[in-house]
């Protein structure tokens, strides 16, 4: 299933919703995973993939600051596709930033369960 652009079945959807069933599909079609993210991308760079389908999205070639790691530019059929995709990367970016922090506070109480009384 490509990106929702907001047309046919999704002409009543709300931007949220529409973001809400792009990362469904990325999480789910594509068995992308937060630990995935988090293993593979670094700081930023889902958010840097995203602001390049925010700006150029609906263009055929990736624009000149497109990272050029895993990621392939898949351009997108309208300018709603493109904010689509790159509000679902935005949100992936969170939810790998998120669980890093997860990661690190569950290493403190590890650390801190550690100390002797």
């Amino acid at each position: 299933m490509p990106t929702p652009d907001g047309t046919g079945p999704y002409a009543t959807s709300t931007g949220q919703e529409l973001i809400s069933i792009e990362r469904a599909r990325q999480l789910h079609e594509k068995a992308i995973t937060i630990q995935r993210d988090d293993a593979i991308h670094r700081v930023g760079a889902l958010a840097h993939h995203a602001a390049c389908y925010e700006e150029h999205g609906a263009d055929p070639q990736p624009p000149p600051e497109w990272p050029g790691d895993d990621l392939e530019w898949r351009p997108q059929p309208n300018d709603v596709a493109a904010l689509v995709r790159a509000g679902a990367l935005y949100q992936a970016e969170i939810d790998r930033l998120q669980h890093r922090l997860q990661r690190v506070i569950l290493r403190i109480d590890q650390a801190r369960n550690d100390e002797p009384s």
